[in-house]
């Protein structure tokens, strides 16, 4: 059975902004690469319902499908009636893509606070991935378990959760830290609301630790809840174990105020809590 391809402007803009890419390095890699993607893309005709059914998915695509092509990731889904193909978007495989994506983001005022070095922003829809990969660390593993995501899927539920709170009132508040030269997601900090004030979080993947940048994010989002909010004071609460969580709430001016036992995370633990006044 032959089916017919036809490619949506969203997944040209997609090609057309990889190969732009692409193109600032080296004009002639970019034709050639995007020529691959084409021809993967033509191979469609005869595999329609190849790949994974994408479904309830950060992509909300209904019975779409997705195929590796060029180490990217075509979105299509097949019209039996037209005996056509409709390629909905050609995303990076969770690499070269971000960074543009991240790149749209940075101009689309979501950018909240930054310095010479880090940007803190508005998640997006896109960063999941990045989150689902920073998540699975084995300090997380450790230290915040219900912060490690069991799939992609998990991962994406939880980021569409994140920024349908921006709006309210009482959060959480989740924000990505962003490395300028790179446009590499490092990790998140955030304000989450408890019943005597606001918590203060932080995550830095562990790929990325040892650095300063969990000192440097938790400070430059402090200025922007000082600058930026009503909020007097915040709360920095650890497990009493986690030593490099603990210097970080240190560093950045927090007195402590309690450390015995606690509930953290549900569960009777040894903690630390910590307070800053702004």
């Amino acid at each position: 059975m032959t089916y017919k391809i036809i490619i949506t402007d969203s997944a040209f803009s997609d090609l057309e902004s990889i190969k732009l890419f692409i193109a600032v390095d080296n004009q002639e890699v970019s034709a050639k690469y995007i020529s691959k993607i084409f021809d993967r893309l033509k191979q469609l005709e005869s595999l329609p319902h190849s790949g994974t059914k994408i479904a309830n998915s950060f992509f909300d695509y209904a019975k779409a499908y997705y195929l590796i092509c060029a180490n990217h990731v075509a979105i299509y889904q097949v019209n039996e009636l037209s005996k056509c193909i409709y390629v909905l978007r050609v995303l990076s495989h969770f690499q070269d893509w971000k960074n543009i994506v991240n790149k749209d983001i940075l101009q689309n005022n979501s950018v909240l606070i930054e310095n010479d070095n880090l940007q803190i922003v508005k998640m997006n829809k896109s960063m999941y991935f990045d989150i689902y990969q920073n998540s699975l660390d084995e300090d997380n593993r450790k230290y915040v378990p219900d912060e490690v995501f069991d799939s992609l899927e998990e991962a994406s539920e939880v980021v569409n959760h994140i920024i349908s709170a921006y709006g309210s009132e009482d959060g959480p508040f989740v924000y990505s830290v962003i490395r300028k030269k790179d446009n590499i997601n490092l990790g998140y900090v955030q304000l989450v609301k408890l019943e005597e004030g606001w918590e203060i979080g932080y995550h830095i993947a562990k790929i990325f630790t040892g650095n300063g940048y969990a000192t440097e994010a938790v400070n430059l989002f402090i200025k922007y809840i000082q600058n930026n909010t009503n909020v007097k004071q915040i709360f920095g609460i650890a497990l009493a174990a986690n030593k490099a969580s603990r210097r970080v709430l240190e560093k950045c001016g927090f007195e402590l105020i309690y450390e015995g036992d606690g509930l953290y995370q549900g569960s009777k633990r040894k903690i630390i809590k910590t307070i800053k006044l702004l």
